[in-house]
């Protein structure tokens, strides 16, 4: 078959690479001139994982492993600590944090990336599909999947114009060698108060990734707004703030996506943000993209007689478990303030049971723990 992914960030590249090696032509349409390595870094978690290493790019040599997170208030008290490296025992694999750059760098090795390709509408035929660009050149395909992010061109064209919705909160975040006391550890800290959350992550080579998770428009320039916003929050977050640049901060605003039983008609079909933008909150986004690649790489190697059929039944499987993610990302729970009483009730669980309660909450999530097939 002539398989399009239109679009060369995580999960059109990871699928290019889960098709790599099978008897299908694959191209990948990426709209930017070069790959898109900006944004700072993405946790990938056990699902995630096993997700590249199912797709033939296991993470290996780069990153920060992360064997504890540790959730603080912002008066300096630890509410709880989730043991993450009972994830690793339970499924085989670590929870890591990634820089972006080296993840899509990573991803991208021995992919034939075709930039400056602007898809603008998809047409669905009977005996195919057909993209076109800016230019007005048509491409014909067997299966176009969009990949291409939350303002995906091919949604638009082949399942909803309506735009992701934006809600009022925002991330800012950046990746800088900062706080060498966490930088060369195996923990992360979060520290949730009124002003929001502040995210903080070691993720290799000497960086680390942090993030303030917003609720109110800052007023300023950023990094004296964060100061500002954030004075308080303990010592860790008081010596990040000091040594913020302008230029290394970077809004990202959360949008969600309705979430449909389809994705698509015909050989057209949708993958990651395309199908299910949601809020980064609970760090799903670019582990669902790659299970959604593992999935659908796994459904397109079967070289199925029905095509349209394996792609209603890789959405089928897919949405039910997304959706869980998004529901809950949607309500931006862990932005806020934990009531006292929960707060107590979490500082009376061991962190081996609050990493259990992790490994549940994978599964329920995860078509690559479950080995589904279309």
């Amino acid at each position: 078959m002539k398989v399009l992914i239109v679009g060369g960030g995580v999960g059109g590249l990871a699928l290019a690479r889960g098709l790599a090696g099978s008897r299908h032509e694959v191209r990948v349409f990426e709209q930017a001139s070069r790959l898109r390595t900006g944004g700072a870094a993405v946790t990938i978690f056990s699902n995630g994982a096993a997700a590249l290493a199912g797709l033939g790019a296991p993470l290996a040599g780069f990153g920060g492993r992360l064997d504890a997170l540790r959730f603080d208030t912002a008066d300096g008290r630890t509410m709880v600590t989730a043991d993450l490296t009972v994830l690793a025992g339970k499924t085989g694999f670590p929870v890591t944090s990634v820089p972006r750059d080296r993840l899509v760098e990573h991803l991208a090795r021995g992919v034939p990336v075709e930039f400056s390709r602007e898809i603008v509408d998809v047409e669905v035929h009977p005996d195919g599909v057909v993209a076109v660009e800016a230019t007005g050149a048509r491409y014909e395909a067997d299966v176009v999947v969009g990949a291409d992010g939350h303002r995906s061109a091919v949604r638009r064209a082949v399942l909803d114009p309506a735009p992701a919705a934006e809600n009022e909160w925002t991330t800012w975040q950046g990746l800088t060698p900062v706080l060498p006391e966490l930088v060369g550890g195996t923990t992360g800290v979060c520290v949730v108060g009124d002003a929001g959350l502040v995210g903080l992550l070691p993720s290799g080579d000497g960086l680390l990734m942090w993030w303030f998770d917003v609720r109110r428009p800052l007023e300023g320039t950023p990094a004296a707004a964060l100061a500002a916003r954030f004075a308080g929050y303990g010592p860790l977050v008081d010596r990040l703030l000091a040594q913020l640049r302008d230029e290394d901060v970077e809004p990202f605003r959360h949008v969600t996506h309705r979430i449909p039983d389809r994705w698509g008609s015909g050989g057209a079909t949708l993958l990651g943000d395309a199908a299910h933008a949601f809020p980064p909150t609970q760090a799903q986004g670019a582990n669902q993209a790659l299970e959604d690649a593992w999935l659908l790489s796994r459904a397109l190697r079967a070289d199925p007689a029905d095509v349209a059929g394996a792609l209603r039944r890789y959405e089928a499987l897919r949405t039910r478990r997304v959706r869980k993610v998004s529901r809950r990302a949607v309500s931006e729970r862990t932005n806020k303030p934990i009531p006292a009483p929960v707060r107590i009730l979490l500082g009376m669980m061991p962190s081996a049971l609050i990493g259990r309660a992790y490994v549940a909450q994978l599964r329920g999530v995860s078509s690559v723990l479950h080995e589904e097939a279309v």
